[in-house]
């Protein structure tokens, strides 16, 4: 019997990487300005002033790339603007690379920004990018296990690739448990999970992901958990709900 969340889905590579780079890795965090994100200009302009002075210093670069992604996610909208955006993202994350190699937040920003760029440029690019993406995912974690964020990723990225790319779905399982487990205000990991529990019939364990998600008090991507996150808890929920009405 299919559920009627409708998971027995095949995904696009294309459609993938916009589940991953836009909805999973975006850096938008508790603290919002409340102009966001018209505010992110002027927090480049401040950033880049700092870096004439700092232009080696590893943590202003990976800021630099962080603003970068969010500006490609959430300000622009012309795709031009957008995909230039994500390549000054990864360009500046890789150079901070270059400078720290063991640094596991750039691995996962040259990723989410890499996955971001290709996707923008189409399918070939985004599929020849691919090996390149889950490699400095992988090396994220590796370097940090509790880096929620790349956790997420990775988690996304298995659940939905199909298998002959590298989708597995008991591996992606494990990673969005260890996701929520490292920092549980990253909601849309939850979300991933519950729908992975439904596919096995684990409906209470859905059941309380989703609910998770619509209590949280102090959620990451504040924005998009007012906007999306929560809304998408919602419908999931009443849908559970109504499959369970005699």
């Amino acid at each position: 019997m299919t559920h009627p969340l409708g998971l027995a889905r095949t995904v696009g590579f294309v459609g993938v990487l916009v589940v991953l780079t836009a909805s999973v890795a975006r850096a938008e965090h508790d603290g919002t300005p409340p102009n966001y994100p018209q505010s992110l200009e002027p927090a480049l302009g401040t950033l880049l002033k700092q870096r004439k002075a700092y232009a080696e210093d590893v943590g202003l670069l990976l800021k630099l790339s962080e603003v970068y992604l969010d500006m490609g996610d959430d300000l622009y909208s012309e795709e031009d603007e957008r995909r230039r955006a994500y390549e000054e993202g990864a360009r500046l994350a890789k150079r901070a690379l270059d400078l720290e190699d063991t640094n596991a937040h750039a691995h996962f920003l040259y990723a989410a920004n890499l996955g971001n760029e290709k996707r923008l440029k189409g399918t070939g690019s985004a599929m020849l990018a691919l090996d390149d993406i889950k490699s400095h995912v992988r090396r994220a974690i590796a370097l940090n296990p509790l880096h929620a964020r790349a956790l997420q990723f990775m988690g996304g990225l298995l659940a939905d690739l199909p298998w002959f790319l590298g989708g597995d779905r008991k591996a992606a399982q494990d990673h969005l448990e260890r996701a929520v487990a490292a920092d549980g205000n990253f909601t849309n990991a939850r979300i991933l999970l519950a729908r992975l529990y439904v596919k096995q019939d684990r409906v209470d364990d859905a059941r309380a992901q989703l609910e998770a998600v619509i209590r949280a008090e102090s959620p990451h991507y504040r924005r998009a958990w007012i906007h999306r996150l929560k809304p998408e808890a919602e419908r999931l929920l009443k849908q559970l709900s109504d499959s369970r009405s005699p």
